[in-house]
């Protein structure tokens, strides 16, 4: 016995011991991975996290951690995933489901973000203006998806690497492009990333102008630590282009990294500093006479990103200077009669936000094109727009998708005025985590709208209609589409891709038919979408059911239910302004005669009104009574019926009963005919009807 028991003590010692050990080893990792944090070296903090977190459960903070870990190598997916997992414990606060929102939007999951922000606001009301400035922006972007412009997007597989490649630009008769490829296998690796510093290459263009060819090393351009991307000034053979310097970090950023929740205050004391260089190109290709700008301050900020406008005399950067409007603004520069640069100053909060820009790029035209995520947008940096010049810009338009997409999309390089270059984007389904892609401006694709109009007999077979007036026009804006007619009954419209149109067809004596049209979302191919208007002839006085209007036992208010029906009557009135009706309600056969006759006269008087209501004019619409004289089934007096089957009985009908116009039932004779092809000649003319 006492062997037994000492043998249980040891156990249980030595399991306290290791629990004890285990914790010990957690703290400690979780020490570790903090430090490494602290020296950017998110890789390997990811890895200790991860490995901690099989054997000790993570808490909220190492969790947050965890995420900006994620966020900070641009693995969005697993960012959003471990925050997912942060608003899930007891301790998260309203910030955590704010950036958790945010995540979700980058990924494109849109009305999962709409509902964090909707319980952020319920968190936090003051800041609901900036939430449903959100919740708008994720509305816009499910739109955006669902309805792209009229652009080809095609990744540049021969170009792009499985590591980041950005920031294509041609000069001369190359391509430079900013790359953390691995070429010799040597190259010094930077721990924030794991991967090669980024550098500039070069690769040469075909004969169509298209980069091809083994990539090299422009060695004479590059810095130890990261280089590109550049921008050419072909007026006077200058580059200029960015490289980062490794700074030591006296006192807390001014504009810290608004993306950011992990404090960087107190984290490091070296950080990457961008800086602006121009380089002279030769005419046999070489690179010479490297420079710095003259307002490169590293110790204290950063400026990069540098572009031209077409008369190479105004510069744009970016910059996280003291005195801009968030993390990283865009500033400009003029030049002097000597050559040498004005000082900076700020673009303007037109184009900056509280957010970042960056990247921007002027176009022939003077158009600033730039990334941004603090305009609304579809998830992280989109691609933006503006006409103006300095400090004085137009409302910055959103380039939507195709060019935008959740994640990253930055560095746009036009080498067609408004019609085709290159961008960058960490985009799902690209090679490496930046990728470059061509795009080219596509005019949309017209398809052909052709409406066949059809009588409709009670038997429910149709055939051609002759005769019929037809009228088509755009829901977008309510104006007429031109149209011809073909053979009988037939008539072609040219239609927009992804447009919506209203088409309506009527003939005196007949019902009008109408209906809405989504025309599909196309690019590439032309096709023929067929409508198919379906007219009945109008007969006097010939009761017409309305399905599902129902009464409750002994009332006559209109249920919610019979709102529907009656709102289809209600469509017809519209489409068929000449017509005058009878609203004619019945009841089953309980109660006495004189009883049914007045609570029948209440029902018809209640649709009536609620037709009435609706906009109608009163002399179109009459309301009768019949009571119970006019049973649909057996359950008269004495009858033992269901409830169900009384109910039939306490239906709704109507009937025309003449014109406002006078023009009376027309008598058309229709002829049953055969199935019509629809199949327009190639490039016919359509005129105005």
């Amino acid at each position: 016995m006492k062997t037994i028991i000492s043998s249980t003590i040891f156990l249980a010692v030595m399991i306290s011991c290791l629990i004890f050990a285990n914790r010990a080893l957690g703290q400690n990792d979780m020490q570790k991975a903090q430090d490494l944090m602290a020296m950017y070296e998110y890789p390997k903090a990811i890895e200790l996290y991860t490995s901690s977190f099989k054997v000790n459960a993570p808490a909220i903070t190492d969790l947050r951690n965890l995420a900006e870990c994620y966020l900070m190598i641009n693995n969005t997916t697993r960012a959003m995933e471990t925050m997912g997992r942060v608003v899930e414990n007891a301790g998260a606060t309203a910030g955590d489901v704010f950036r958790y929102a945010m995540l979700l939007k980058s990924e494109g999951l849109y009305d999962d973000a709409i509902k964090q922000l909707e319980q952020y606001k319920l968190l936090i009301p003051q800041k609901e203006e900036s939430a449903n400035l959100e919740i708008f922006a994720c509305e816009e972007a499910k739109k955006w998806v669902a309805k792209p412009e009229y652009i080809d997007v095609a990744n540049m597989t021969e170009v792009n690497s499985e590591n980041s490649d950005f920031g294509l630009v041609p000069v001369g008769k190359i391509f430079l492009l900013t790359s953390d490829r691995r070429i010799r296998g040597d190259e010094e690796i930077y721990s924030w990333t794991g991967n090669p510093y980024l550098k500039l290459y070069s690769v040469q263009a075909d004969e169509q102008g298209m980069p091809t060819g083994q990539f090299r090393v422009v060695n004479s351009l590059n810095y130890k630590y990261h280089n590109g991307p550049g921008i050419m000034d072909d007026n006077d053979g200058v580059l200029y282009y960015t490289r980062t310097e490794m700074v030591r970090v006296k006192k807390k950023p001014i504009n810290p990294d608004p993306t950011s929740w992990y404090d960087h205050s107190t984290a490091a004391d070296y950080t990457n500093r961008l800086e602006i260089f121009s380089a002279d190109y030769g005419k046999s290709g070489g690179w010479s006479g490297v420079k710095a700008f003259a307002y490169n301050k590293a110790e204290e900020y950063s400026v990069g990103h540098p572009t031209l406008n077409s008369a190479s005399n105004i510069m744009y950067f970016v910059s996280d200077m003291p005195g801009g409007y968030g993390g990283s603004d865009i500033y400009y520069c003029t030049k002097r009669d000597d050559g040498t640069w004005s000082q900076p100053h700020n673009a303007g909060n037109s184009i900056n936000t509280s957010g970042k820009e960056v990247f921007p790029f002027l176009d022939d035209d003077g158009t600033l094109y730039f990334s941004s995520d603090g305009h609304p947008g579809m998830g992280g940096l989109d691609l933006f727009r503006s006409k103006g010049s300095k400090n004085s810009w137009s409302e910055p338009e959103n380039l939507k998708s195709p060019m935008n997409s959740p994640r990253d999309d930055f560095s746009i390089f036009y080498t067609e005025t408004g019609k085709s270059g290159y961008f960058s984007s960490n985009r799902e389904g690209g090679k490496g985590s930046d990728d470059i892609y061509s795009f080219v401006a596509s005019p949309p694709i017209n398809l052909i709208l052709a409406v066949v109009t059809k009588e409709k007999f009670d038997d429910n077979t149709t055939a051609i209609l002759d005769g019929v007036d037809v009228n088509i026009k755009n829901t977008g804006d309510n104006n007429p589409l031109p149209f011809v007619s073909g053979n009988p009954g037939i008539f072609y419209a040219t239609a927009n891709c992804n447009g919506e149109y209203e088409v309506k067809g009527s003939r005196d004596g007949y019902f009008a038919s109408v209906q809405t049209v989504k025309m599909p979302y196309c690019i590439t191919k032309q096709d023929t979408v067929e409508v198919e208007l379906l007219l009945s002839k109008i007969k006097i006085n010939v009761p017409i059911v309305l399905e599902n209007i129902y009464y409750d036992f002994d009332k006559w208010f209109i249920r919610p239910d019979a709102e529907i029906e009656l709102n289809k009557l209600l469509k017809i009135l519209v489409d068929n302004p000449d017509i005058k009706i009878e609203l004619g309600s019945h009841t089953d056969c309980r109660g006495s005669d004189r009883y049914n006759e007045v609570l029948s006269q209440k029902r018809a008087e209640s649709a009536v009104n609620y037709i009435i209501g609706k906009g109608i004019d009163k002399e179109r619409i009459t309301a009768k009574g019949y009571g119970e004289k006019v049973l649909i089934n057996n359950c008269s007096d004495g009858v033992e019926c269901t409830e169900e089957d009384h109910q039939f009985n306490r239906r709704t009908e109507f009937k025309v009963t003449g014109f406002i116009k006078g023009r009376g039932n027309v008598d058309i004779k229709s002829e049953k005919g055969t199935n019509v092809i629809v199949n327009p000649k190639p490039g016919t003319k359509l005129i105005d009807k």
